[in-house]
């Protein structure tokens, strides 16, 4: 029987969060279809153990953030080995991790792994089919850049708009069907699957559903999403991107750090957008990005998803263009430090409950020992 690798590698920003937590909550059920979603043992620092395609391609830093290599290269060997074993049992696996995408397009060593990859998986007598969804070129560059400056998890997190839109080649890469090219000499242009990130071209407009359907899975009431919308990763808005562009500048924040000061932009960013509903880019300057990958768009297609349609649809209405200095800022300046405030009351109440718990714990036994020392 035909073995297959099925290697999700994003893009970047297509939901790919919500793909990896649907599958790990699910890998019983995919199983039942025939396909298994595994865990690996390696653990790496602020990553989620549903990334199970991580040591194809991640970083590994030590406790104090040094980059071990050795680490790395112990970790893709044993991790090909273990594929090689569980395909003793399995006929397909399922791995994923969106990381794999901006290693093959923005690092040296991604697609060389993924050569190693290929030729491992021709001795152990396994196909690799590569699965990316693809997201308007306008939409992800937007995308990508809240998510650089909210997450902080890039030495670029501290570019302005206009630093990173004028050299957004050195970032992100947007030529589809350059990138896709690349992948078909390793991979074969047959085992490419490249679908759109977009809702009317889902399957069921949704998805997880569309997701499946790559494997033949009709997603019914067996497999349980965690939430019917999931919120993984959402933006934060304009303004709130700006604030948090200045604090990343301003000191180093740890991982956890960073984490709150996500969650207090992410709570006011839904009024921050209401009010102030804007886009970092205008619609002229959205028009022309688009304009730019029309004929790498219209090859895509007509190489790699061969339905006849657009890859996307041109026309969309922007709303209008941030401005550093509009009249909204201050009122978000506002609303962040209330909510900072708030969230540093709350963090001392616990601590103040703890202290508490832990005092009537200690003092409990004390209190039985003079009860006996001490008649009433």
């Amino acid at each position: 029987m035909e073995k297959t690798l099925y290697l999700h590698i994003g893009t970047p920003k297509t939901g790919t969060t919500s793909i990896q937590h649907f599958c790990y909550n699910n890998r019983e059920t995919l199983l039942k279809n025939g396909f298994l979603y595994p865990e690996f043992p390696f653990i790496y620092a602020n990553k989620g153990k549903y990334r199970n395609g991580l040591f194809l391609e991640a970083i590994f830093c030590d406790n104090n953030g040094i980059r071990q290599r050795e680490q790395e290269e112990e970790n893709f060997v044993k991790g090909l080995q273990i594929i090689k074993e569980l395909f003793k049992n399995n006929s397909n696996i399922i791995l994923s991790d969106e990381g794999i995408w901006t290693a093959c397009f923005n690092r040296k060593r991604g697609r060389p792994l993924m050569r190693r990859l290929k030729e491992d998986a021709e001795e152990a007598g396994y196909n690799i089919k590569i699965i990316v969804y693809l997201r308007r070129q306008d939409d992800f560059l937007l995308s990508w850049y809240n998510q650089i400056i909210k997450h902080n998890i890039t030495s670029k997190n501290t570019l302005t708009w206009e630093e990173y839109f004028n050299n957004c080649h050195k970032y992100i890469k947007l030529d589809y069907f350059c990138c896709l090219k690349k992948l078909e000499r390793i991979f074969g242009r047959e085992n490419i699957i490249a679908r759109r990130f977009d809702k009317n071209y889902f399957k069921n407009n949704s998805l997880i559903p569309d997701f499946l359907d790559i494997f033949g899975i009709e997603a019914d009431d067996c497999l349980q999403e965690e939430d019917k919308n999931p919120d993984f990763n959402k933006k934060i808005s304009e303004n709130a991107c700006e604030i948090k562009r200045i604090i990343n500048g301003t000191t180093k924040m740890t991982v956890e750090e960073t984490r709150k000061f996500e969650w207090i932009l992410r709570e006011f960013s839904p009024v921050s957008e209401k009010n102030y509903p804007c886009s970092m880019l205008s619609e002229e300057e959205a028009n022309n990005i688009m304009k730019l990958y029309e004929i790498s768009n219209f090859k895509t297609v007509k190489r790699y998803i061969k339905d006849g349609q657009p890859l996307f649809n041109i026309e969309k209405k922007r709303k209008e263009k941030w401005k550093k200095n509009n009249i909204y800022m201050a009122d978000d300046i506002i609303r962040f430090s209330c909510m900072s405030t708030l969230c540093t009351m709350h963090m001392i109440e616990e601590q103040d409950t703890e202290i508490n718990n832990i005092k009537q714990i200690i003092e409990h036994p004390f209190r039985s020992i003079l009860k006996k020392l001490i008649p009433s």
